[in-house]
C-alpha cells in the first residue's frame, strides 16, 4: 500500500508522457493529412491547368480551321482545304481526350454538342466543296460561327471552373493555417492546464512555506503520474522538515530548561536555608520557647515550604511535554516568575526595569510564552553585559498586548537584521549560541497569531517588540 499522503500509480493512469506522445501523434497525423490534402490539391491544379492549355489549343484549332475555311472560299486552294481538315481533326482529338473532365462542368452536354458541331461543320464544308453555291456557303459560315461560339463558351466555362478551384484551394489553405493555429492553441492550453498550473500552485505553496507558514502537506489537483510523484516527494520533504522543526523545538526547550534549572537551584536555596535555620532554632530553643515564638517560626517554615513548592511546580509545568493550548495568563506574574529563574544566569550588575500593568491578562500558551520571555531576557542580558540595563514593558494597544524587551548593548548590524529569525543564524561567537533561540521565539509568536519585530538604532541597543492578539476565541483549544 502507498504511504499516507501518497498517491498510488495505477496502470493506465494519466501521465504527462502519454499526453505528450498523444500530442505528437495528433500533430503528426494532422500534418500528414494536410500533406495529403495539399498533394491532392496540387495534382488537381496541375490537371486543370493542363486541361486549360488543351482547351486553349482547341479554341486555336477551331479558329485556324475557320481561317483556312475563309481562304478556301476566297481562293479555292487545295492546301487550304487540307489545313482546314487537319485543324478540325486536331480539335476533335483534343475534345475526345478531355471528354471525362468536360462532363463534370456546369454544362455537361457542351462537349458532346461541340463534337456534333465539328462533324456538322465538316459535312457543310464537304457540301460546299462539291457544290460551292451561296446557299451552301451561308450554311457553312453559320455552322462555323456556332462551332466557334461553342468552343469559346467551353473555354470560358472551363476557365470559371479553374478560378473556382483556385478559390477553393485558397480557402483550404486558410482553413489549414487556422486549424494549425487552433491545434497549437489547444495543445498549449492543455499543457498549461496539465503542467503549468499545478507547478505554479506548487511554487505558491513553496513561497508560503518559505515565508513562515506551517504546512505539512500540499495537494495539487492533477491526475498526471509525474505531478503526483512530484507532490509526494515534496510532501515527504515537508514531513521531514516538520520532524526537524519539532526536534529543534525540543532542543531549544532543553536549553531553556537548563537555564531554568540553574535559576531554580538558586531560588530553592533561599527557602531551604530559611527552613533549615528555623528548624535549628526550634531544635535548640523549642522546649523553653514562648508559644508565640514557636508559631512564628513554624509559619515561616510553612511559607518557605509553599514558596519551594511553587518553584518546583513551575519547573514541572515548563518541562512537561504538552500540546499547544491557550489559557488566560497574567503577564506580570509570569514575568516575575521568569525573572526569578533567569536572574542567576544574568551578568552581575545587570539592571532590570520592568513595567507591566497588574491587570494585563492575555490568551496564550503559558509554557511557550514563558519560553519567549526566557530567550529574550537571556539574550538581552548577554548583549548588554555587566552593568547593562534590560527593559521589560507591556501595554495594550488596538486589541492587542504589546510586549517590549530592550537592552542598551552594542546592537545588531543592519545587514543581520533581516536574518535574525532564521534558524541557526547567530551573531555570537562560535560555540556560544545555537542560532535557534530567536527562531523558536518567532515560531511561537506566529503560532499565537501574533507578530514580532526587531530594531537596532545605529547608536546601539536592541529592541524586540511582540504583538499578541487579545480577542481570541480559542481558549482551551489545541
Amino acid at each position: 500500500m502507498p504511504a499516507c499522503g501518497q498517491h498510488a500509480t495505477m496502470p493506465g493512469m494519466n501521465s504527462l508522457r502519454r499526453k505528450i506522445i498523444f500530442g505528437y501523434l495528433a500533430v503528426g497525423l494532422f500534418v500528414f493529412a494536410l500533406s495529403l490534402a495539399a498533394i491532392y490539391e496540387l495534382w488537381r491544379l496541375e490537371r486543370d491547368l493542363a486541361t486549360e492549355e488543351s482547351l486553349y489549343s482547341l479554341v486555336d484549332a477551331v479558329m485556324e480551321a475557320r481561317r483556312f475555311e475563309k481562304n478556301y472560299i476566297l481562293y479555292q486552294g487545295a492546301s487550304d482545304l487540307e489545313q482546314n481538315a487537319l485543324y478540325v481533326s486536331q480539335a476533335s482529338d483534343l475534345l475526345g481526350s478531355h471528354a471525362e473532365i468536360l462532363s463534370v462542368i456546369d454544362a455537361p452536354d457542351i462537349g458532346s454538342r461541340l463534337a456534333a458541331l465539328l462533324r456538322s461543320y465538316s459535312q457543310a464544308l464537304d457540301v460546299f466543296v462539291k457544290k460551292p453555291t451561296d446557299a451552301n456557303e451561308a450554311l457553312l459560315r453559320a455552322s462555323g460561327k456556332e462551332m466557334t461560339e461553342t468552343a469559346h463558351q467551353l473555354a470560358a466555362w472551363r476557365r470559371s471552373d479553374l478560378h473556382r478551384a483556385m478559390t477553393l484551394h485558397r480557402y483550404i489553405l486558410i482553413g489549414v493555417v487556422a486549424g494549425g493555429l487552433a491545434l497549437i492553441l489547444i495543445s498549449g492550453t492543455l499543457v498549461s492546464l496539465g503542467v503549468t498550473r499545478p507547478l505554479r500552485q506548487m511554487q505558491r505553496r513553496m513561497e508560503e512555506i518559505a515565508s513562515g507558514e506551517r504546512m505539512t502537506q500540499i495537494d495539487l489537483p492533477s491526475n498526471d503520474a509525474e505531478i503526483r510523484s512530484l507532490t509526494d516527494a515534496f510532501n515527504r520533504v515537508l514531513g521531514e522538515l516538520e520532524l526537524r522543526s519539532q526536534q529543534m523545538l525540543v532542543s531549544q526547550k532543553l536549553a531553556s530548561l537548563g537555564v531554568m534549572l540553574s535559576g531554580v537551584a538558586h531560588e530553592l536555596n533561599n527557602p531551604l536555608s530559611n527552613i533549615s535555620t528555623s528548624c535549628q532554632i526550634l531544635l535548640e530553643e523549642g522546649k523553653d520557647a514562648d508559644p508565640e515564638f514557636l508559631r512564628w517560626h513554624l509559619a515561616q517554615m510553612d511559607e518557605q515550604t509553599e514558596r519551594a513548592k511553587r518553584i518546583v511546580a513551575s519547573l514541572l509545568d515548563f518541562s512537561r511535554h504538552q500540546s499547544f493550548m491557550k489559557e488566560h495568563v497574567a503577564l506580570k506574574a509570569l514575568a516575575e516568575e521568569t525573572l526569578s529563574f533567569v536572574r542567576g544566569q544574568m551578568p552581575s550588575g545587570t539592571a532590570i526595569d520592568m513595567d507591566i500593568p497588574d491587570d494585563l491578562t492575555l490568551p496564550a500558551d503559558r509554557q511557550r510564552l514563558q519560553q519567549i520571555l526566557i530567550n529574550l531576557l537571556k539574550n538581552a542580558a548577554e548583549a548588554c553585559g555587566p552593568e547593562g540595563q534590560v527593559r521589560l514593558r507591556a501595554w495594550t494597544q488596538d486589541k492587542a498586548a504589546m510586549i517590549e524587551v530592550a537592552d542598551n548593548g552594542s546592537g545588531i548590524p543592519a545587514s543581520d537584521l533581516s536574518h535574525i529569525f532564521d534558524p541557526f543564524f547567530t551573531t555570537k561567537e562560535v560555540g556560544k549560541g545555537s542560532g535557534l533561540g530567536l527562531f523558536i521565539v518567532h515560531d511561537i509568536v506566529k503560532k499565537h497569531g501574533g507578530a514580532i519585530t526587531v530594531t537596532s538604532p545605529p547608536k546601539g541597543g536592541t529592541e524586540f517588540l511582540i504583538r499578541l492578539p487579545l480577542g481570541d476565541n480559542t481558549i482551551g483549544q489545541t
